[in-house]
């Protein structure tokens, strides 16, 4: 159930497309040569790499002092905070999305703060921008980010710091030479969460973003939809696998080599 749908856009990636808005049965690398040397789908792939990579980056920056928080000085409100994190996952990605729509519009409440605090005379614009896409999916996915961090976290004996305190460290050293190489399972499988998601993400793009910053998984939409290319999003979606299937290997790969003793932590 779960191969065969791939197999069969695999398939229809080689076809070609006609102006009629149908495919022809052939094998075909056509489609993929094009997305590799067309400038609007280089772009595309490109624009939702940054992006995901960043809002990657910045889940990771914002859920480390609340993991930090919730192991290290919470005891009776952990259940409490943690709920708090898996709260939002309950609540329909429309309805959220919805609600930053309202505070995020140029009479929404960041505007009007802004304007009353006298910071800004007109509304900045974030909604339908990349600044205002980028909150939403970094709201959607921030708790795939806080969890890895807690569970890696919760792992590591506090008497290890305690011990590098006694030989002489300083609490800055001890966390760098202790802690964070600790903790490197837990941010590359943060980091690996939020990049597919935002990867493959379409409704934020499309709700929160604009169409002069296009994102892969619309794009896909819009070919298929819209210009009736099947085959062609075919192609862009295999071609989303492909690199998703490459970034994960790669991050592991690169995690065995610099963190060898990750595999028993």
């Amino acid at each position: 159930l779960f191969l065969f749908p791939l197999l069969l856009i695999l398939r229809y990636s080689f076809n070609l497309d006609t102006d009629a808005g149908l495919f022809i049965p052939a094998f075909s690398f056509a489609n993929y040569a094009k997305i590799l040397t067309d400038p609007f789908y280089i772009r595309v792939f490109l624009n939702s790499l940054w992006v995901a990579a960043g809002v990657s980056v910045t889940c990771l920056v914002l859920g480390f002092p609340f993991a930090w928080f919730v192991v290290r000085w919470s005891r009776r409100s952990r259940i409490i905070l943690l709920w708090a994190v898996y709260t939002p996952l309950i609540v329909s990605v429309i309805v959220r999305v919805y609600g930053w729509m309202v505070v995020t519009s140029d009479s929404g409440l960041i505007n009007s703060i802004a304007m009353s605090l006298g910071l800004t005379d007109t509304p900045w614009k974030i909604l339908y921008e990349t600044e205002g896409m980028w909150i939403g999916l970094v709201h959607r996915y921030l708790p795939l980010a806080v969890l890895p961090l807690v569970n890696a976290l919760a792992k590591i004996d506090l008497t290890l710091t305690q011990a590098a305190r006694n030989l002489g460290a300083t609490p800055r050293r001890a966390f760098w030479t202790l802690v964070v190489p600790l903790m490197l399972p837990g941010f590359v499988a943060g980091f690996q969460l939020v990049l597919a998601n935002v990867l493959s993400d379409f409704v934020i793009p499309t709700l929160m973003g604009t169409t002069r910053f296009q994102m892969i998984a619309p794009a896909i939409y819009n070919e298929a939809m819209g210009r009736v290319n099947w085959a062609m999003s075919a192609a862009m979606a295999v071609m989303v696998l492909l690199i998703m299937g490459v970034l994960l290997a790669s991050t592991n790969v690169v995690l065995r080599r610099l963190a060898p003793w990750a595999r028993s932590v």
